[in-house]
Parts: structure tokens; C-alpha cells; sequence
């Protein structure tokens, strides 16, 4: 099953205050948080900022450019075959790992086995092991469902879905044949490991064989803290020149004259679930329900993110982030409209009564219940429900607020025991949507049925030309937007704080954080 719920996984460690480190063009030095217990395996990391470390020492077949768009990097070229069904890679011939030896066909199959052997996956990708355990990369054989070696610089995989979106699964660290079981294995990206404190710090230093450039950045130091705060304290304090975070605290930086701020994108959509086999949100005869409508057209997103999230979120309208090569731009459009909500309401026949609330053949509209679930250590969760059940009464339509365990909360979802939720979805590399929209998805909670949407789905699962897989992906955005399978509310942000615009990545993004580093001072 698919991670879908919350960030990745929160990370607590030892307190540990990290040495000054100058900054210059030729070194740099990151504030991280990372766990105690950290061993610098890349295929077993799910550790946020750990991973955007090691994002600089390996590289992947393929990697995604500021528009999000597969594009080789390992792979020199790539060619689908058999109706898409196959897929051919050629590796490029110019690639060397940190030890001197050459990247071959057999470093990228003994990496895959050794990343199925962490999932645990049978035939039909059932696993026993945890989700936490499965290593980062589990997902790519959603993808992928075999691979061999054709010849030494040649790979063949065999793909579960004839779509062009399985080049995003084939973005994971490549590591060499005879390392794939080691600590801190060799990589072919632009810095190699040059030292791990336990608990205290990594060090990188400049792969100046690198296959594409020499960096110029000659050194970088990783301090490890054990929170969030006390990561932002080592920037404020200038014992680091870098510092990545989640937390909504980091949002007294925006418009600090003495840093720079930068937006990261993350996967976590935050979204509000309406259950349609509720008995006020059932669909009518032709698919429709006002309430429904009427609740999207009264929650106010951005004054959620002001209020609630401190500016740490972006607006969202579907399950596809803007400002991507497949995001649909007719749908992105601010849609609150607390008249609209009311008149919505109206039609229904629900009308406001001097009490503030709205009743129908003298029925109350009530018994509206937010279940929510909040992170380890954050309320901030609950505070945006409450903030929606405030926008929900401005309008007539009385709700209530019930914070649950996660487990709790998912209990009611897979069993349908809930009105409304509030809670998120966590989306891999790729950006197929269809595990929250078909009709017979884990995590279709709302009870959506559409087979419009079920034929565009599995139109994407089966365009290998890039072109038509952009074309559905937007057709996709559209039957969303006219559906409304869920109220898509906003995509949380991190922050990337930095003393100096050391890169020229305009898409920065979550676990690759640090992108472009390479080039500071170019």
C-alpha cells in the first residue's frame, strides 16, 4: 500500500550543538535533523533531510528537471517498446563511481534486487515488512515489474503500466554491484562521503570527476540536530550557513534582509474528504450534490495557510501541482465564494433561520463532524479544522471538530464512518493521482465513483508518448475539477533557508533540497 498519510517520518535525536563552519564558495556547511541511530544506507533512508544530503552523492537513471519532467541522467537514452510494455536503457559510457570503477548494467540491477529484497514484495506486491522498513524507493515497482541486463551498458525492465509516468520510478540512488549492502556506499554524484560523526555531523568533499562538472563548492558539512528548533537556532546563531525545515516557525524569515527564504515543494496534499455515502453528501440523479459544493465554495484556502500554516503551504486545486509540465492551468483558480456556498445552500433547500443555522422541512443541517488526526508533537492540524468549521458556520452549515489517533481516524475512513475528514495524502515521485480517484483505489475514502474518470485514468496508465501522457494528465485535472472527488486545499511547504541564492534550481523540492549546491559561487 501506498504512503499516503503525513510527512515522512518525524526525526528525534541527541542533543548535539554543531561547530562554527565558515562559509565561502569553496565550502558550505547544513543544519539537518536526523535520528541518533542514523546509518547512511541510501536504500533504507527515509529520513527528509538526510536524503537531500545524499541526493548530492548519488546520481539516477533519471532525474526531474524545474518543470518536473523526467529527464535522463544515468540513462543516456531510453526507448519503450512492445506497446509500451518494455522499455530499453542505454547507460551512459562516461559515468565512473567515487571508487574509479565504472558504472555498468549490473550496478543497476544489483541495486533494484537489493531495493526488492528491503520491500518485501511477492508477485502480486503484497509485503509483511512495515512501510517504514521497506526503504524509500518501495514504489518503484508499482512500475516496474522485472529488469535485466541486455549488456554492459544496456538494461531492459518490463513495466506494469505501458505509461510514460514509469520513467519517475526510476529515480533512486544507483549504487555499485559490490556495495549495495554497505554503509556508506560509493555514488557517482558530485560529492562523495568524506566522514560520518554519529550524531554530530557528515562530511562531504568534491567529486572533481564528476561526469558532468567539476563542483565548485570543494566541501560540505552536514550538523546534525535533534529538532526542528534547534536547527533554525544554529542558522540564527551562524554556525551553519544553510538550514532545511517543515516547521511553520521558520516563517519569521520571510522578508529577512539577512537571508533568503526559499519555498520547497514537498508531496504532502492536504485535503478535506467528504464522505458521499453520507446521508446529506449523496449524489442525485445526475451525479450532483450542492452541500458538496457548497463546502469547497465556502472554505477560505488562504487564510487557512495565513492563519493556521504561518504562509508554510501553497494553494491547491487538484491532485497535480501547479507550475508543472502536466499541471492543467484553466484549474487553477481561487474558488472561494461564501455567496455562492449560501445560494448553493438555498437551492437545497436548506434555508438560514434567524438561529444561524440552516434548515429543511424543519430539519436541521447538522450532525456535520471534522475528524482529524494531528502529527506527533503539532496541533496545527486541529487548528485548520476548527478554522474550517468557523468558514462553514459563516455560511450556515453547523460542523464540529473530534481529534482522533491516526489509526482511529483510519478505521472510520476504511469502514465509512465519518461525514468529514481532514487529512493528507502523501504522493510519490510520481504523480499518478489514480490511488485516491479509481473507483476500486486503497484510498478512494469518499466513496467517488466515475468511469469518465476510470477511462482517463487508465488512459494515462498506458500513454508512453510524452506528449499524450500530458494531454490526459490535463483531461484528468478537468473531470476533478467538474467532479470534485475531494476538496484539494493546499500542498504543505518547507523551507530552505540560506545566507546566499546558491542555486539557480527554480523548482526546489523535498528530498532534493540542496540541488544545484554544486554551482555555488559560479
Amino acid at each position: 500500500m501506498r504512503r499516503f498519510f503525513c510527512g515522512l517520518l518525524a526525526a528525534m535525536l541527541i542533543s548535539f550543538a554543531a561547530p562554527s563552519f565558515a562559509a565561502s564558495s569553496s565550502s558550505l556547511s547544513c543544519a539537518i535533523v536526523a535520528t541518533n541511530d542514523l546509518r547512511l544506507r541510501p536504500l533504507e533512508l527515509n529520513q527528509r533531510d538526510v536524503v537531500s544530503i545524499l541526493d548530492l552523492v548519488y546520481d539516477s537513471l533519471f532525474t526531474m528537471d524545474d518543470n518536473y519532467q523526467p529527464q535522463p541522467e544515468l540513462a543516456y537514452s531510453f526507448t519503450f517498446t512492445n506497446d509500451g510494455r518494455k522499455l530499453e536503457v542505454v547507460l551512459r559510457d562516461d559515468v565512473k563511481f567515487h571508487s574509479g570503477q565504472p558504472l555498468t548494467s549490473a550496478d543497476v540491477i544489483a541495486t533494484l534486487d537489493q531495493m526488492y529484497a528491503l520491500s518485501g514484495f511477492d508477485e502480486e506486491l503484497n509485503s509483511e515488512v512495515p512501510l517504514e522498513d521497506r526503504g524509500l524507493y518501495y514504489s518503484t515497482f508499482y512500475s516496474i515489474k522485472s529488469w535485466e541486463a541486455v549488456d554492459a551498458q544496456t538494461l531492459r525492465f518490463t513495466l506494469r503500466r505501458a505509461s510514460y509516468g514509469s520513467l519517475y520510478s526510476l529515480n533512486f540512488p544507483i549504487l555499485p554491484a559490490s556495495e549495495v549492502n554497505n554503509d556508506m556506499p560509493s555514488g557517482t554524484g558530485p560529492y562523495r562521503y568524506d566522514g560520518y560523526e554519529q550524531g554530530a555531523s557528515i562530511w562531504l568533499t568534491a567529486n572533481d570527476g564528476w561526469w558532468k562538472r567539476k563542483p565548485l563548492v570543494k566541501n560540505i558539512r552536514a550538523g546534525i540536530y535533534p529538532t526542528p528548533d534547534r536547527a533554525l537556532n544554529a542558522f540564527d546563531t551562524q554556525d551553519v550557513d544553510i538550514a532545511m525545515t517543515r516547521s511553520i516557525n521558520a516563517s519569521r524569515y520571510s522578508g529577512s534582509l539577512n537571508s533568503f527564504s526559499f519555498t520547497a515543494r514537498t508531496r504532502q496534499l492536504e485535503v478535506l474528504l467528504v464522505n458521499r455515502a453520507y446521508k446529506d453528501f449523496k449524489s442525485d440523479e445526475n451525479g450532483e450534490n450542492l452541500i458538496r459544493k457548497a463546502i469547497s465554495y465556502a472554505i477560505n484556502r488562504s487564510e487557512l495557510i495565513t492563519s493556521t500554516y504561518q504562509g508554510m503551504a501553497t494553494v491547491a486545486y487538484t491532485p497535480i501541482p501547479a507550475g508543472t509540465w502536466i499541471s492543467n492551468e484553466s484549474t487553477i483558480h481561487d474558488i472561494y465564494d461564501p455567496r455562492m456556498a449560501e445560494s448553493l445552500l438555498d437551492t437545497a433547500g436548506y434555508k438560514l433561520a434567524d438561529d444561524g443555522k440552516r434548515y429543511k422541512d424543519g430539519k436541521p443541517l447538522e450532525g456535520l463532524r471534522i475528524l482529524v488526526y494531528d502529527e506527533p508533537g503539532s496541533t496545527v492540524r486541529t487548528n485548520a479544522a476548527n478554522k474550517i468549521k468557523e468558514q462553514l458556520e459563516a455560511v450556515g452549515i453547523s460542523a464540529s471538530v473530534t481529534t482522533w489517533t491516526r489509526q482511529e481516524v483510519m478505521e472510520k475512513l476504511k469502514s465509512g464512518d465519518y461525514s468529514l475528514a481532514l487529512c493528507a495524502f502523501n504522493f510519490d515521485v510520481n504523480p499518478d493521482p489514480g490511488f485516491t480517484l479509481t473507483s476500486t483505489a486503497s484510498c478512494n475514502y469518499t466513496r467517488y465513483r466515475s468511469d469518465d474518470m476510470n477511462n482517463l485514468l487508465s488512459q494515462m496508465r498506458s500513454s508512453y508518448n510524452a506528449d499524450d501522457y500530458q494531454n490526459v494528465m490535463r483531461l484528468i485535472q478537468d473531470q476533478f475539477e467538474q467532479d470534485m472527488p475531494y476538496i484539494c486545499l493546499y500542498w504543505r511547504s518547507g523551507a530552505l533557508l540560506s545566507r546566499s541564492a546558491f542555486t539557480t534550481a527554480r523548482d526546489i523540492r523535498e528530498l532534493e533540497l540542496l540541488r544545484g549546491i554544486e554551482n555555488y559561487g559560479q
